[in-house]
């Protein structure tokens, strides 16, 4: 009985955010993610990376939003009207989507390496591997390396 309830405690499972931007699908793991909201105005900051829309305010706390499009590289128009409120370490910030899709359980054994996807000359430093979801691929990003910048 005791290697039953064993058993029901490790899950080989894991919740994820699934969003588009563009027609890729992108996955956050859930325990990374404070919140969910409207795009906020934002004060553009003077020397910013491209990707770094400027400053937002949500209740008083002051957020980096960051456009996922233009650090991933994706081109096109900016669609995106939501933002996901990122926990990290040493700062919190937003992540501006194009669109949300819902949130998945996944089988953590079913990611695959990201390499083998992406040509050599693609910063793939911050994307940790791809899910199945739904039979699509979700390409699981890595929220802490999202923000370094690699130079």
């Amino acid at each position: 009985m005791d290697k039953d309830i064993e058993k029901e405690d490790i899950s080989d499972e894991k919740r994820l955010l699934v969003f588009l931007l563009e027609s890729n699908n992108f996955g956050i793991e859930l325990t990374k993610i404070k919140e969910i909201t409207d795009l906020l105005p934002t004060a553009r900051l003077p020397g910013a990376r491209n990707f770094v829309k400027g400053l937002g305010n949500l209740r008083g706390e002051i957020l980096p939003i960051v456009s996922l499009r233009e650090r991933l590289n994706i081109g096109g128009a900016e669609k995106g009207k939501q933002l996901i409120i990122i926990i990290g370490k040493k700062i919190n910030y937003g992540l501006l989507v194009d669109r949300i899709v819902g949130i998945f359980e996944v089988k953590t054994d079913v990611s695959k390496s990201i390499s083998s996807i992406f040509s050599t000359d693609t910063e793939i430093s911050f994307m940790k591997g791809v899910s199945k979801v739904d039979e699509k691929d979700v390409i699981l990003l890595d929220c802490e390396k999202l923000i370094e910048i690699n130079e």
